[in-house]
């Protein structure tokens, strides 16, 4: 009864209500893996999408001769590519090494000036607390997003340290999340995340790609049949009064 009445009074957001939106990635296809469905959804009812990915993925290689900047360099055309034909805006491409040299403060750091410049409403993210994570770049971002979120709508913390400006964004999204609350129905969408997959030659071969649609394709069915809804992407979706000294929202 009282987490009916709680859900009643504080609500989880609608996830398509917002006008702007910023999907972040650890690497340049994982907006795509996780969420390019609903980028190419929003997209086509004319909301304004913006991509940031976190590292150059010059480490995105089982071949050790395939790596460097090279690599980060051909990962970084076929990020533009995709992000063009999903309908968002050209991605922004933060000066991280891929595979984990870098500390969640700095990250956070670079996360809270875009936050700042692009004036998000939503945030989208890899979900840090997924327990069966253990790539560090895709825990280290989601860790880096929940801090960004948390510190740009204070304009002091901001010019602690050193950074002009302030925004309340005003919803947080997890992808790649084993707790989703929120399944967005994407049944007309659901084949475009094999398309934009497929401008990542570089990470994904005819196998690769046959085995990732496959289980996507299982994946957003049995989200759909939870949901009722067919088809869905699913989310952990916090809005700002869920984000600080609320541990109810960990079971909305």
């Amino acid at each position: 009864m009282f987490l009916r009445l709680l859900k009643k009074a504080v609500p989880l957001p609608e996830l398509d209500a917002y006008e702007r939106y910023l999907f972040i990635g650890p690497h340049p296809d994982d907006i795509e893996m996780g969420c390019a469905p609903t980028v190419k959804r929003l997209a086509e009812a004319g909301k304004t999408v913006h991509f940031v990915v976190a590292t150059d993925g010059s480490m995105g290689s089982a071949d050790p001769d395939k790596t460097g900047p090279s690599l980060a360099k051909l990962r970084q055309e076929e990020a533009q590519a995709s992000a063009k034909f999903l309908g968002a805006q050209e991605p922004i491409f933060l000066p991280f090494r891929d595979a984990g040299f870098y500390s969640v403060d700095d990250l956070s750091k670079a996360l809270a000036v875009e936050i700042v410049r692009l004036k998000p409403d939503i945030v989208f993210a890899s979900d840090p607390d997924l327990a069966c994570e253990f790539h560090f770049d895709h825990i280290k971002t989601g860790q880096a997003a929940k801090a960004a979120v948390f510190m740009t709508a204070h304009e002091g913390i901001m010019r602690s340290m050193g950074i002009s400006g302030k925004w309340q964004v005003n919803a947080l999204a997890f992808y790649y999340t084993d707790r989703p609350n929120t399944f967005y129905p994407v049944k007309k969408w659901h084949s475009i995340r094999t398309e934009a997959l497929k401008l990542h030659p570089s990470q994904f071969d005819s196998k690769l790609l046959h085995d990732v649609t496959k289980y996507f394709d299982l994946r957003s069915r049995r989200y759909g049949l939870k949901a009722l809804k067919g088809r869905c992407d699913a989310f952990r979706l916090y809005g700002t009064s869920h984000i600080h000294c609320f541990p109810e929202a960990m079971e909305y």
